[in-house]
C-alpha cells in the first residue's frame, strides 16, 4: 500500500483517504507491530436455566503469575437465549500466538481448563453447546490505536484493540471522521498511534514482548516437529527441516501437501495450530490455512507451496 493507493487481487484503488481497520496494519511493516502483540483467546459458551443468573459482565484480575506479560484473566457474561435457557459465555486461557507450548497446554487443550473454572464458580452451568478461539492485539500501554498511521498524512489505522473491537468500532468510526475532515476531537491524542508511553510499566512489557518475539528465530535451528513424516495424522501438520523449515500438512485421505514455513511478513517460523487447523506466526500473528492460504495479517501473501520432503 502507498499513500492514497491500494493495489490487491490485480486491481488499483486511488483515494484521497485510506482507512485499515483490519485488527493488525498490515500496510506497516515493523513500527505498530513492535507496539502491540497478537494473543490467542479461548472462549467457551454453557446453558444456565432462565434467569438463574442476573445479567452482568464479571472479570478476573489475571494470572499476575503468568508468563505472559498481558497477564491474562478470567471474564464471564450472560447473554440471553430462548424461553428455557440463558447462555454463560467464558473466555480466557490466553497465550501469545503460536506460543502455547511455553505453557505444555496445546491450544486444543484450553477449553478444559475454561470449563473446569466456570464450573467451580457457576455451578448452575448445565452443557457447553459452543467453543471458539480468536486472536487479539495487545498493545504495550493497554490502549488502542486510531489515529493516522506513523509517517503517513491521508492513511488511517485502528487496531490495539485488546478484545474491545466492538467499542472501538463505534470510537474510532467518530474519531477517524473528525481527523479526515479536520474537525477537533477530544480522543486524538489519547489514542494517537504514534504516540510513545514511557513508564516502567511499559519499558518492561515492551522488552518482554520483543525479547519473546525475537527469540522466535531459534526455531530455525529446533529440529523437526516429527521423526518421519508417516507420525503426522491425517488433518494434523509439523514443522520440518533444520535451517529450511517445511510446513507439512496431511489431510484426512492421508496425502501429504508442504509450503515454506517462513513467514512472508518478517521471516519468522510459522507454528502448527492444532484447535484452528492453521499455521501461525508466533512473531506477530500472520496466520494460514492448512492449504498455506493467507488468513491474518500481517502478511500480505500466502505461504510459498514446495515439494514435499523426503520421507
Amino acid at each position: 500500500m502507498k499513500e492514497g493507493l491500494v493495489e490487491a487481487n490485480g486491481y488499483r484503488v486511488e483515494a484521497e483517504q485510506i482507512v485499515v481497520a483490519t485488527n493488525t496494519p498490515f500496510n506497516d511493516w515493523a513500527t505498530m507491530h513492535t507496539k502491540q502483540s497478537p494473543y490467542r483467546s479461548y472462549v467457551i459458551v454453557a446453558k444456565v436455566p432462565k434467569d438463574k443468573i442476573e445479567p452482568a459482565l464479571w472479570w478476573d484480575t489475571g494470572d499476575q503469575n503468568s508468563v505472559w506479560p498481558s497477564m491474562p484473566y478470567d471474564y464471564v457474561r450472560t447473554q440471553p437465549y430462548d424461553d428455557q435457557y440463558d447462555l454463560l459465555i467464558h473466555g480466557g486461557a490466553d497465550h501469545k500466538t503460536a506460543q502455547a507450548n511455553k505453557e505444555d497446554e496445546p491450544e486444543e487443550e484450553r477449553y478444559a481448563r475454561l470449563e473446569t473454572w466456570l464450573r467451580e464458580r457457576f455451578p448452575q452451568a448445565e452443557d457447553v453447546i459452543y467453543k471458539w478461539s480468536g486472536q487479539v492485539m495487545e498493545p504495550v500501554d493497554d490502549l488502542g490505536y486510531i489515529g493516522k498511521n506513523p509517517g503517513d498524512e491521508n492513511i488511517y489505522i485502528i487496531n490495539g484493540d485488546s478484545g474491545n473491537g466492538m467499542t472501538h468500532g463505534t470510537l474510532a468510526g467518530i474519531l477517524i471522521t473528525d481527523l479526515i475532515t479536520g474537525k477537533e476531537n477530544p480522543w486524538a491524542e489519547l489514542y494517537d498511534p504514534g504516540r510513545v508511553t514511557v513508564t516502567l510499566q511499559t519499558a518492561k512489557t515492551y522488552v518482554q514482548e520483543q525479547y519473546t518475539t525475537l527469540s522466535q528465530f531459534v526455531d530455525y535451528l529446533l529440529p523437526s516437529d516429527v521423526e518421519s513424516l508417516q507420525s503426522i495424522k491425517p488433518g494434523e501438520a509439523a514443522i520440518v527441516g533444520k535451517f529450511k523449515k517445511v510446513a507439512v500438512y496431511r489431510d484426512d485421505a492421508g496425502s501429504f501437501s508442504a509450503y515454506s514455513a517462513v513467514c512472508p511478513h518478517m521471516g519468522c517460523v510459522v507454528q502448527w495450530n492444532n484447535d484452528e487447523k492453521s499455521f501461525d506466526c508466533p512473531c506477530h500473528g500472520s496466520r494460514f490455512s492448512c492449504s498455506g492460504e493467507l488468513m491474518n495479517g500481517p502478511a500480505n501473501s500466502n505461504l510459498e507451496a514446495v515439494r514435499v520432503p523426503e520421507q
